[in-house]
């Protein structure tokens, strides 16, 4: 759904509110503005970037390859070397004061566990400094020469100890800049002032040209969109969790002319494949479009869209917004990658007992001995840990990513299968256990006469499993075992 609201002097009032000084936080637009509009106007904290909003308004497989193609040469391609410490993340759009040349957004977050606070009278007290080295690529992707090099010194104040080690605060900033459209490689430096300890990273980006009849500009992902305050605040991270119902997105769009257009949003699962007359089609597959015209009666509209995503599997996925025209004419597309995590891992490890039965598909019997014989619940617990640590692939990080996969094949297993038995026991269940997410699957229920029957297909091992209905009560067994020659593709 595409959240609609009217303003103007959307540039502005954005230049009022300090937002091309480079500031630490996005701070309030003017305020005699917003009341002019009938906007409120949000107060920005230190761990809570926000912006007051202006006007807000809102293919087929065959289009994802045109769109995604297009959005190589028009869109954001920010590609992280991804690292625990800090996230950061980089949009483009339209230049405010009428030049030429496009306004690059950039967007970080750091928790508080990573800074040094000092005890200062009034509580505690971190200081870091963000620098980033702009290097311009070639048609080729070489590097050619630093264009620019900003430098940002930030500060971090909280009340307590307790605060500075909170897992769950973290210290948001946004700066600003301009650069003419192109290739760059963004080159992060996060320093601590009282520890001297430096978090690097180094981000791909396309800086669009927005000076288009048609244009639109990168998508930002938001943690949440208040409607009462027209307020929101970026999801900087790229990550969703698997129990949100829902994924917000924002972003402006910008046209020479008033005219009506329609707006596509399509969600691509990546890394799937999928089953087509032509053959086997590698690397996307179409899990969530929409669709909606609109009039477009301002050359500059902002948007708010939301996307439900509650029953997207854990993975990656790229979001597409394309821009049509009324006989489908791709005009203008956006794209941004995120990713849907698991959160239930603390919950489903509550019944450890349970959790150690589970390991049956990936331990050998006696490890899964050693670990029930501990002789306290602390002793078994630990062993279970020993166990998961030696398969971390990871180590030193907080995250364990192949037992939060293994356990939320188990968990999708029993919340699909599960019947007498639990899901994870049964022969679905092992199969998803064992080789996550089918790539394509068939599913025949009624036949007069064959039984009812389904076909997982999994191409990227090359491996073919059926399973037959032979009760009519949804008892899906394997036809052969899992081990059988007859499952391999040929």
């Amino acid at each position: 759904m595409t959240h609609i609201v009217t303003v103007s002097h959307l540039a502005k009032r954005r230049m009022a509110a300090g937002f091309l000084q480079n500031a630490p936080f996005v701070r309030p637009f003017d305020e005699t503005l917003c009341r002019a509009n009938n906007l409120r106007f949000p107060i920005s904290s230190v761990n809570t970037p926000s912006r007051c909003l202006g006007r807000i308004s809102a293919v087929a497989a065959c289009w994802i390859v045109v769109v995604l193609l297009f959005s190589a040469f028009s869109t954001q391609s920010a590609v992280a070397q991804t690292t625990p410490e800090y996230e950061v993340d980089v949009v483009t759009v339209k230049a405010k004061d009428g030049s030429q040349g496009a306004q690059v957004e950039i967007y970080t977050r750091i928790p508080y566990s990573k800074l040094r606070f000092l005890a200062t009278p009034n509580g505690f007290t971190a200081r870091y400094e963000v620098s980033v080295e702009i290097v311009e690529l070639d048609e080729d992707g070489r590097r050619q020469n630093i264009v620019q090099s900003p430098i940002w010194e930030l500060t971090v104040k909280v009340p307590n100890y307790a605060e500075t080690q909170a897992s769950e605060r973290f210290d948001f900033s946004t700066h600003t800049l301009k650069l003419v459209p192109g290739q760059y490689v963004f080159q992060f430096q996060i320093e601590d002032k009282s520890s001297n300890e430096s978090f690097l990273n180094e981000v791909l980006f396309n800086v669009k040209d927005l000076d288009t009849p048609v244009a639109i500009s990168d998508l930002l992902l938001l943690e949440s969109f208040d409607d009462k305050t027209n307020t929101i605040f970026p999801r900087v991270a790229k990550k969703v969790s698997s129990m949100d119902s829902e994924m917000v997105l924002f972003y402006e769009l910008y046209v020479d002319s008033l005219q009506r257009v329609n707006i596509r949003k399509e969600v691509v699962r990546i890394g799937s494949t999928v089953a087509a007359k032509s053959g086997v089609i590698e690397g996307s597959e179409i899990v969530s479009t929409t669709e909606e015209s609109m009039k477009l009666t301002t050359s500059r509209t902002q948007h708010i869209s939301r996307i439900k995503i509650d029953e997207f599997p854990v993975g990656t996925y790229d979001v597409i917004v394309s821009v049509l025209d009324e006989s489908g004419r791709l005009l203008a597309a956006a794209n941004s990658a995120f990713e849907v995590d698991w959160s239930g891992l603390e919950e489903h490890l509550a019944n450890l007992n349970d959790a150690i039965s589970q390991l049956q598909y990936t331990a050998k019997s006696k490890d899964i001995r050693y670990i029930k014989d501990g002789s306290t619940d602390g002793e078994k617990w630990s062993r279970f840990e020993q166990f998961w640590q030696r398969r971390d692939p990871t180590p030193g990080t907080v995250r364990n990513e192949r037992m939060e996969e293994y356990y939320y094949r188990v968990a999708y297993a029993n919340r699909r299968y599960s019947m007498v038995t639990d899901g994870w026991r049964t022969d679905r269940g092992q199969v998803m256990v064992l080789y996550g997410q089918p790539d394509t699957i068939e599913y025949h229920p009624f036949n007069f006469s064959v039984k009812p029957y389904e076909v997982w297909y999994y191409y990227r091992v090359g491996r073919r499993f059926i399973f037959v209905d032979d009760s009519g009560l949804g008892d899906y067994e394997l036809l052969v075992p899992i081990y059988d020659e007859t499952t391999h593709i040929r």
